[in-house]
C-alpha cells in the first residue's frame, strides 16, 4: 500500500492541494521535477537561443504554408483574384492557411 504524507492542518490551501496530488499521482510530480523544474540547461544558453528557435519556427511556417498555397495559386492577371478566391472560399483550411 502506498505511504501518503501528511501535512498540517494550518497549512496553506495550495500546500494542502498539491500533497493531495502528490500522494495520488507521485510519479507525476516525479517526473515533472525530473524533466522540468530541475532540469540544468547549460550557462552560455541565454534569451537570443529562444529567439533563435522563435524565427526558425516562424520560417518552416512560411515555407510549408507557401508550398501548400503554391498548389493552388494560378500566377496569371487574368486569374490570381480567382485562385485567392478559391483558396479562401473553397480549399478546406485554405483561409487558415493563407492567414498563416
Amino acid at each position: 500500500m502506498a505511504e501518503f504524507k501528511e501535512i498540517s492542518p494550518n497549512a496553506p490551501l495550495g500546500a494542502k492541494v498539491h500533497n493531495w496530488f502528490n500522494n495520488r499521482f507521485p510519479t507525476v510530480f516525479a517526473e515533472y521535477r525530473k524533466h522540468m523544474s530541475e532540469y540544468y540547461a547549460p550557462k552560455n544558453f541565454n534569451f537570443w537561443y529562444f529567439f533563435g528557435s522563435l524565427a526558425m519556427l516562424v520560417l518552416v511556417i512560411q515555407i510549408v504554408t507557401g508550398i501548400f498555397l503554391v498548389m493552388h495559386y494560378k500566377p496569371d492577371a487574368a486569374k490570381a483574384f480567382e485562385s485567392v478566391e478559391y483558396i479562401m472560399r473553397d480549399v478546406p483550411g485554405g483561409w487558415f492557411i493563407r492567414y498563416m
